[in-house]
């Protein structure tokens, strides 16, 4: 019975050990302000990084989950990182991702990853995908420049972009130095004494591709030697294509002496036409890869490979994209970050013998 005029006093209910907890029960067992607990979830600036891991171990021990939906509305953020990778199966690329997701993971977002197969209509569905999503930003690996659509669908994205290996106007990019690549390597060949180097490399559209090209090309010229255009094979990615295309090559009646090509699934199709027509490396042709594989370190004998930091790669990449983030409207240089590639020269390369 309450006296008139008088409001009741009512007890406050306890939560239930059921309930989900709240930003609030963060903050009070981090014993930091909600605004902290804010900016580390958001992935805000000014955040040291035991603060942020002091919060984050308590958000884990509360199973803290924010309504991604309701927060992505209310601050238009949703704490997700859009990336674009043609080729999955690319080891070279797993890696710059792995890297870059741990940067991303640190700042609090989750990252997405879509596999396009350099496919146009993927490319083109997950930019469609990231706006839906109201993701934060995006990151974009190597991908086909002559992609007019993906190129059009994406100046229509109002979102910080950054791209790894792949020039888009206007957007930053971090590249290996490709073209200083191809030259040392290919330098390399020619003063083994080398005149026939054939170059397997993906499609021309690709920026790693033209620009190992243009050092390849480049190193011919300082030596006066004319490029055979047989030996130039862009567009090896297909199943199967390395082994019979490789195979044509040694069967002719001029076949190269080197070959330079991709150290995946490509040098694998190289070894395999090597071995079907009875011939052997570094006896009887030399071989250098791109990108320091497994096989390439395992083989017998170990295959010389042209290597740069890709974990390097991934982390420039996603720190940059953070910053473009974080700084709003502020203005970021184009130009894109280069990363120095390194020649490990192994037990697969000598003069060419005479046939």
């Amino acid at each position: 019975m309450t006296t008139p005029g008088k409001t009741a006093l009512m007890a406050t209910p306890q939560r239930s050990a059921s309930a989900r907890p709240t930003i609030r029960d963060v903050a009070a067992k981090a014993g930091v302000s909600v605004s902290s607990v804010s900016r580390v979830l958001n992935g805000g600036p000014h955040t040291s990084p035991e603060l942020h891991a002091r919060i984050m171990r308590v958000v884990n021990r509360l199973g803290f989950e924010p309504h991604s939906a309701a927060q992505a509305l209310r601050s238009r953020a949703s704490n997700t990182i859009g990336c674009m990778v043609a080729d999955l199966s690319n080891p070279l690329y797993s890696d710059m991702v792995n890297a870059a997701e741990e940067e991303f993971q640190r700042a609090g977002y989750v990252l997405m990853l879509a596999a396009t197969r350099h496919e146009e209509a993927r490319e083109t569905a997950f930019i469609s995908a990231v706006r839906r999503r109201r993701m934060d930003g995006l990151l974009l690996f190597a991908g086909d420049n002559a992609h007019a659509d993906f190129a059009a669908s994406l100046a229509t994205l109002d979102l910080p972009c950054v791209a790894i290996d792949r020039e888009v106007p206007d957007v930053p990019s971090v590249r290996a130095d490709h073209r200083g690549g191809g030259l040392e390597i290919t330098r390399h060949l020619i003063g083994l004494g080398h005149r026939r180097i054939a170059l397997l490399t993906g499609r021309a559209a690709l920026l790693p591709s033209s620009e190992r090209l243009a050092g390849y090309r480049q190193a011919h010229a300082e030596a006066g030697i004319d490029v055979d255009p047989d030996l130039v094979r862009p567009q090896m990615q297909g199943s199967g294509t390395p082994f019979s295309e490789v195979r044509q090559l040694l069967q002719g009646e001029s076949r190269p002496t080197a070959i330079i090509t991709l150290g995946t699934h490509m040098l694998a199709g190289v070894m395999e036409a090597l071995a079907s027509q009875g011939l052997h490396y570094p006896d009887d042709i030399s071989l250098v890869c791109i990108g320091d594989t497994d096989l390439a370190r395992h083989a017998t004998p170990a295959i010389s490979a042209l290597t740069w930091d890709l974990d390097e790669v991934g982390r420039i990449a996603a720190r940059i994209l953070l910053e473009r983030i974080r700084d709003g409207d502020k203005a970021h240089d184009p130009r894109p970050v280069y990363l120095p590639t390194r020649f490990i020269m192994r037990h697969s390369c000598t003069p060419p013998r005479e046939r």
